[in-house]
């Protein structure tokens, strides 16, 4: 409690308090019927409802001030329900590596990595306007200028102490299997360097206090002399961090720690990482200090910090330098240190000396590497049962015979009437008031990102009132209430709202989309639930990976073609355009299995059918026969693709109570049959939406491929530069540098509703969107020609990126320039029309068609 005392004066909110609420109430009577009821004194029925109804009241508003987090807990398997219910702070809050200091952070987070700095990679070509080339040297013609190439960096590490000779080969595997996983888009590594270490010397004779332990303090004394000359980068604990103070005196939130990527072993302030720099020099007063405040020194007689193998002494030796880019180390076999006690020399074991420093490094190493994933933990509350009502009506007097005791046994017929209809008048309100505990009992779901969740009104009926059944006249009211059939469109909005208030919590939205799939394809509310349900279950991994690459460096091959080894653009684009399968994939051929079926009968009769990979039940077949398997396979092919689409769906009710649908084209064309019906619309709606989903993981043509140029980097004199545009008038090139924050979108022109040029536009859209602003997109939309093209030269170039042989690389580098460089856009044809031609007819709107032949008919 805030308070140690209660205040005799405590007001309450009017919700909250009885008396308020009645006042209130009492008011509005006044204000209303102030002509026709007059009396306003305790022993009137309408005073006494007004007094239990306004009690009532007050419960319910005590029920909505419960925690939030009460509201949501359930009887059984709260954690589990919890924690399937919301993402932890470091599931949603960190990060994939941005900056300096992430790509940092991330590898000090390493096993036997103490510090480790990201260095920019100078890469320079020449370019000639005369030729408009690139070139490795610069050449001998006019106006030759220098590109430079940025987003490139090198790596360089320093090993923790204790790391061996055997053990760093495993260290940098590591760190470059790190970098690799964590690549920014657009971005590359060159490769991984180690810091030179430069040894020092130390020499000194201190006075001990007589009870000190010599090889303790002797070991203490080349521990913290060492970590003073290499000093690592402290970790701490979540409470540790919570604790500490900016420069500026302010504290760390929740958010300032999780901010950045998720490490394993604890947090790294910033402003402490940022002053972890390689020492230029040493200071002798430095090291005293240290040596001051080490347990059992008494006094410092006298000490020198040199470099190894120094012939002369230094020039000043209270600062003494180190050689730019080397990590400062004390050669502790040739320091010498000479220790007194009573002024009388004491000289420690060197095995005690040793193992007392071996446990000192161990210990610091330790508290740096141990694996802790901090995290805040979900409140599970306390399961509060809100749903529970009990009506108001068993809080009357006796005098109404309401209660369980009921009129006496001499009441007329009259006045057992009269109590029966007070019962009915006061079950509206009781209906009210336990509709509302119910709706706060699911909370859960009105907040779930469940799809198959199609409600977000809730009832229950009261039968806490003497005789309810006879009120009701049905004794299974109770199921009555709960087949209550929520109106779709209600259900649509409301459950729209609900997903768009969770979205606009991650800073998302998701409305263009479903205007545009609504307008354009008449996509169901349910698919719609569906796609937003999706995107808020993968929030996490979409938020967090936007600006990653893919891992370049895996080499099985699953990780390059028919893979998920995509770049995190690519995954969240996909989600916010509803793709179903994201996968790196072929998207110039038509799809093709077992289950896509094409017989012949004997009558030289051609069919097909779509069965399903499981169940292997039918999808749907063939409407009518064919004169050849090749007319049936592409009318296959066909019903597939207008499947995927919701305007693809013809409703039919081939008889009472049954329903069923066709797949049909654009123009209206029946293009396959479902033969099984359903009970119910709601049912065939179901069927319909599973149905698209299924073929969309399955078959679907949409897809995309995103090409990075800065991974198309010529490395060799022998490989040849993507060309340049020198045309300072051209809007479509920035500059002279075809690869520097530049990516590519290769996208099938032909496939579902990449045919709408409405859906292009808006996908287009929402990739330059989502591109990450120092990166230049650019879209291409093919043909299935120009797709096949490119997957040729992409595949052998993928193999060759992860580690394949290097055999024809510069004809690979070739054929992957040549293939990106000479794709076209394609467009519909369109026609132009008469001048004197109607409103109604089609417009040519030029960037949106590609012109098509006259129509002298027209």
């Amino acid at each position: 409690m805030l308070s140690l005392t209660i205040s005799r004066n405590e007001t309450l909110e009017p919700r909250l308090d009885q008396e308020q609420l009645f006042a209130l109430g009492l008011e509005h009577v006044r204000r209303l019927a102030h002509r026709v009821w007059t009396d306003h004194n305790t022993h009137d029925p309408g005073v006494t409802t007004l007094e239990l109804l306004s009690y009532a009241l007050t419960d319910l508003s005590y029920r909505t001030s419960f925690p939030l987090e009460d509201l949501l807990a359930t009887e059984s398997n709260n954690a589990a329900n919890m924690k399937a219910q919301f993402f932890t702070a470091r599931q949603v809050l960190p990060m994939r590596p941005l900056t300096v200091l992430d790509y940092r952070k991330l590898l000090i987070d390493l096993p036997g990595v103490k510090n480790a700095w990201l260095l920019p990679e100078v890469i320079r070509y020449f370019l000639a306007p005369s030729t408009a080339q690139l070139y490795w040297e610069a050449p001998d013609l006019p106006g030759v200028r220098e590109v430079h190439v940025r987003g490139v960096h090198r790596v360089l590490v320093d090993f923790m102490d204790g790391v061996t000779a055997e053990q760093r080969a495993g260290v940098l595997q590591s760190v470059t299997t790190r970098l690799e996983a964590n690549r920014n888009l657009g971005e590359r590594f060159s490769g991984v360097d180690v810091v030179t270490p430069e040894e020092f010397v130390l020499c000194g004779e201190l006075e001990l206090n007589p009870d000190a332990d010599s090889a303790r303090v002797k070991a203490e004394i080349l521990f913290r002399v060492q970590q003073y000359l290499s000093p690592p980068v402290p970790s701490y604990s979540l409470s540790e961090m919570l604790e500490r103070r900016r420069a500026d005196g302010s504290r760390y939130t929740v958010q300032d720690l999780f901010e950045g990527p998720a490490l394993q072993c604890g947090f790294i302030d910033d402003e402490e990482l940022e002053r972890a720099e390689l020492r230029t020099e040493l200071r002798l007063s430095d090291i005293i200090s240290i040596l001051m405040d080490i347990e059992g020194v008494r006094a410092v007689r006298d000490v020198l910090i040199n470099p190894k193998g120094a012939t002369k002494a230094q020039a000043d030796k209270w600062r003494v330098p180190v050689k730019s880019g080397r990590r400062a180390t004390l050669d502790r076999q040739l320091s010498r240190l000479v220790l007194y006690k009573r002024n009388m020399p004491v000289v420690p074991t060197a095995a005690q000396v040793d193992a007392h420093y071996g446990d000192l490094a161990e210990a610091a190493r330790a508290k740096l590497e141990t694996v802790e994933e901090y995290d805040l933990p979900i409140p599970l509350g306390r399961a509060r049962k809100p749903e529970r009502y009990h009506s108001f009506q068993n809080h009357f007097p006796a005098l109404y015979g309401l209660g369980p005791q009921g009129l006496p046994s001499g009441a007329n017929d009259a006045r057992r009437a009269q109590a029966w209809q007070l019962k009915a008048y006061l079950l509206f309100f009781d209906q009210v008031m336990a509709n509302y505990c119910a709706q706060l009992a699911r909370v859960r779901e009105l907040f779930s990102t469940d799809p198959a969740v199609h409600r977000t009104y809730f009832y229950q009926a009261v039968t806490s009132f003497t005789d309810s059944a006879r009120i009701y006249g049905t004794s299974d009211v109770a199921r009555t209430l709960e087949d209550e059939v929520e109106d779709a469109s209600v259900l649509a909005d409301r459950r729209n709202r609900f997903l768009e208030h969770l979205l606009a919590r991650f800073a998302e939205r998701f409305h263009e989309y479903a205007s545009l799939m609504y307008s354009r394809f008449g996509a169901s509310p349910r698919s719609l639930v569906r796609a937003q349900c999706e995107f808020l279950r993968h929030q996490p991994a979409i938020g967090a990976e936007r600006g990653l690459a893919y891992n370049a460096s895996l080499q099985g091959a699953a990780d390059l073609w028919d893979s998920e080894n995509i770049s995190g653009l690519e995954r969240r684009v996909a989600h916010l355009l509803g793709l179903t399968q994201t996968r790196r994939r072929d998207l110039a051929a038509p799809p093709e299995d077992s289950f896509l079926e094409v017989t012949t009968s004997p009558e030289a009769e051609s069919h097909f059918l779509v069965r399903h990979r499981e169940t292997e039940e039918a999808l749907f077949q063939s409407v009518s026969p064919f004169a050849s398997e090749a007319l049936a396979r592409a009318a296959m092919h066909l019903a597939l693709r207008f499947a995927q689409l919701p305007s693809g769906y013809q409703r039919v009710s081939p008889e009472a109570d049954r329903f069923s649908f066709n797949i049909v084209d654009d123009t209206g064309a029946v293009l396959a049959r479902h033969d099984a019906s359903f009970d119910s619309e709601d049912a065939r709606e179901t069927a319909i939406d599973d149905l698209m989903v299924y073929l969309g993981t399955h078959y679907a043509e949409e897809g995309m491929y995103l090409l990075e140029n800065i991974l198309l980097l010529a490395e060799t004199e022998t490989d040849p530069f993507p060309p340049v545009c020198v045309d300072p008038h051209c809007t479509d090139c920035a500059d002279d540098d075809p690869f520097s924050f530049r990516v590519q979108f290769i996208l099938p022109a032909y496939a579902g509703r990449f045919r709408d040029m409405d859906f292009r536009r808006f996908a287009e859209e929402v990739i330059r969107q989502e591109t990450p602003a120092h990166l230049l997109p650019k879209v291409c939309w093919v043909s299935r020609e120009d797709m096949a093209r490119v997957e040729q030269a992409y595949k052998p170039w993928l193999e060759l990126r992860a580690g394949g042989s290097k055999d024809g690389r510069t004809e690979k580098l070739q054929a992957l320039i040549d293939a990106l460089y000479q794709v076209k856009n394609v467009y519909p044809v369109a026609r132009l029309a008469e001048c004197d031609s109607g409103e109604a007819h089609p417009k040519f709107i030029v960037g949106r068609g590609a012109l098509g032949s006259g129509n002298t008919a027209e």
